[in-house]
């Protein structure tokens, strides 16, 4: 009776601490209050790889890499905490590619965008608490309160683009390099990427693809 109950007791605490943003949920989108967010400023030496590392690509490479890829449709991943669900894994189209470390972005993650993606608005990596704004301060000597205001620059978050050039010199794709490397800390809780197909600045409703990634140290098509 005694080993029972201790089974059931494991379970349901598995059950509590099971990771969310990208899993395969059906519940509805439900809103919550805004999530915790880890105490503490990152210093200066959380901007480099020096939690790990791992492959870095160059261009040529993943030129010459053979896309791989699902067939994109329904955004079927996700949903916890009022978040938007993704397209997942398996399904993110071959026209969304994902590196961690890339040698021409300074050693830092990449999104590559083709066909239809490449001229999108924007392009982010989130984490589980749906953030695309970290570190909160410090990142690139930018003041909490610049790193908050309503419209900070790129440069002050590791998960939004810090540079884009074209992966063809004929076109048909894009090279977005993020902030840091995925091997670091600062990507260790990414699991989605956001594209903004369009923007219009006097519109809340703006045309968002969402796509689920493995992990920010875990390349992608």
């Amino acid at each position: 009776m005694k080993r029972t109950l201790s089974l059931i007791l494991l379970g349901l605490v598995t059950c509590l601490c099971a990771p969310v943003g990208c899993s395969n949920s059906s519940s509805d989108d439900v809103t919550f209050g805004p999530q915790p967010t880890p105490s503490g400023t990152p210093d200066a030496d959380d901007d480099d790889d020096s939690s790990g590392s791992g492959k870095v690509w160059t261009l040529e490479e993943i030129r010459n890499e053979p896309r791989t890829g699902g067939a994109g449709g329904a955004a079927r991943c996700g949903g916890e905490f009022g978040f938007r669900r993704c397209v997942c894994v398996p399904d993110v189209p071959s026209s969304v590619r994902y590196r961690p470390a890339v040698a021409e972005c300074n050693g830092n993650a990449a999104v590559i965008l083709y066909d239809e993606y490449e001229d999108a608005f924007s392009v982010v990596v989130r984490d589980s608490q749906n953030r695309d704004r970290w570190p909160v301060s410090g990142f690139n000597g930018c003041s909490l309160e610049l790193a908050t205001s309503e419209s900070p620059p790129n440069r002050c978050s590791a998960f939004k683009v810090q540079e884009s050039f074209p992966l063809f010199p004929t076109g048909g794709a894009k090279v977005n390099c993020l902030g840091a490397s995925g091997y670091s800390e600062l990507f260790a809780d990414v699991t989605r990427m956001t594209i903004k197909l369009t923007d219009d600045p006097f519109s809340s409703d703006d045309e968002i693809d969402r796509m689920c990634l493995s992990g920010g140290d875990i390349p992608l098509n």
